[in-house]
């Protein structure tokens, strides 16, 4: 009786390709928990984010930048790659936080085909309640997602973290992130560096956009207005 999307590309494609009657079709956009993810701020958090870059060996002051999620080339995941060798030739000196799954060897082999495996650190699978610890790793985020049709939940996660984030330039992620993103042609790889760059050359202005980010995803993202939304939807197919 009723569709449900997870973005507005989403939406479109069922009502300008499939012909889906638009009345029949409402954007539901993911949420996050806030209270979970949060800012690193009191002392027993930074001792346990201080353990865990000594757990992948980082040195200290070197800057992080932090990716969770699927490892696939749809995901951009070579793309990433690419723009971290990129952004370490320049000189920059970062480490690669990459967390998720399948096909880790694969591009453990890629980053090391790359010259790049000394700055790259493959979690794998972490359990969901310890997402924001590691999260709280980065200086920034990156999501170089290539589908245009696919939401990007971990969007959020970044958001809430306060973490400035770094993507490409396709109608989901400035769903997300508004204003507040960093962006970059899709799959333009050096672009991508480019605001990797200057973001972990402005400190200041990266913890203004990821303030600002984290009080979006509180204002436009909580579960609660996801959750009013879709009673309003229920009571309407139901009547």
């Amino acid at each position: 009786h009723h569709i449900l999307t997870s973005s507005r590309n989403a939406s479109q494609v069922l009502t300008n390709d499939f012909c889906v009657d638009s009345e029949r079709v409402s954007v539901l956009l993911d949420g996050v928990t806030a209270d979970a993810f949060f800012p690193v701020a009191d002392g027993m958090h930074a001792a346990k984010v201080e353990a865990l870059r000594d757990q992948l060996k980082i040195p200290h002051g070197r800057r992080v930048v932090i990716y969770i999620g699927l490892l696939d080339e749809y995901r951009g995941t070579s793309v990433m790659l690419d723009a971290a060798k990129e952004l370490l030739g320049r000189g920059a000196d970062a480490h690669f936080v990459i967390i998720g799954f399948p096909n880790v060897e694969r591009y453990q082999a890629y980053a090391a085909q790359l010259g790049i495996a000394e700055r790259v650190s493959f979690v794998g699978r972490v359990p969901y309640e310890d997402v924001p610890l590691w999260l709280a790793l980065g200086d920034i985020a990156i999501e170089p997602k290539m589908s245009a049709t696919e939401a990007a939940g971990k969007v959020l996660n970044y958001m809430a973290i306060g973490l400035p984030t770094v993507a490409f330039d396709i109608p989901v992620m400035r769903e997300y992130l508004g204003e507040w993103g960093a962006y970059a042609p899709l799959g333009d790889a050096p672009r991508f560096a480019d605001q990797m760059q200057a973001l972990l050359n402005d400190a200041v202005r990266a913890r203004e956009i990821g303030q600002a980010l984290r009080q979006r995803a509180i204002g436009l993202f909580s579960w609660e207005r996801a959750g009013h939304a879709l009673e309003q939807i229920y009571a309407k197919v139901s009547r």
